[in-house]
């Protein structure tokens, strides 16, 4: 692959963004309604954490762990999102190489990372992107990659 690529060019530009005031009910329906794996959580437009469907997944699995009654209402009233999320999330900046990308989701930590500016959310790039940038190589051997290509986004 093209380690000449940018974060900006394959970066999901339409992140669903989650603040710290949704309830867990709420962040499972996003999850769900729009089919992502990963919620970057923001506070004044700042990046303040992210949850993934695995930290939902361990919520609802302690959840079952202590009580016979795992539902949203019980969800929403014992946590937080600031109780599960990630906080101190990795994320680069919009003029990221592919290359250092790679570098980063290669550690197996995480599978997707915020694209930031001065802490505001620009975008988000997930393996999923990765993929697409490989098939687009694959595929087309010539032009420069967009994610604003059709088929792209959330």
């Amino acid at each position: 692959m093209s380690t000449k690529i940018l974060a900006k060019q394959i970066m999901t530009k339409k992140v669903i963004v989650a603040n710290t005031s949704n309830k867990p009910s709420q962040l499972i329906e996003f999850m769900t309604s729009y089919k992502i794996q990963h919620l970057p959580i923001s506070e004044n437009d700042k990046l303040v954490g992210i949850i993934s469907i695995n930290d939902l997944f361990k919520l609802v699995a302690k959840e079952s762990a202590n009580s016979n009654n795992v539902s949203y209402s019980n969800l929403d009233e014992k946590y937080s999102v600031g109780d599960f999320m990630t906080k101190n999330v990795t994320s680069v900046g919009e003029n990221a190489t592919l290359e250092e990308i790679l570098d980063i989701l290669s550690m197996g930590n995480f599978q997707a990372l915020p694209v930031t500016e001065n802490g505001e959310i620009k975008g988000i790039i997930s393996n999923r992107d990765i993929v697409r940038v490989y098939d687009w190589e694959k595929n087309h051997r010539e032009g420069n990659y967009s994610s604003d290509h059709a088929g792209f986004g959330v």
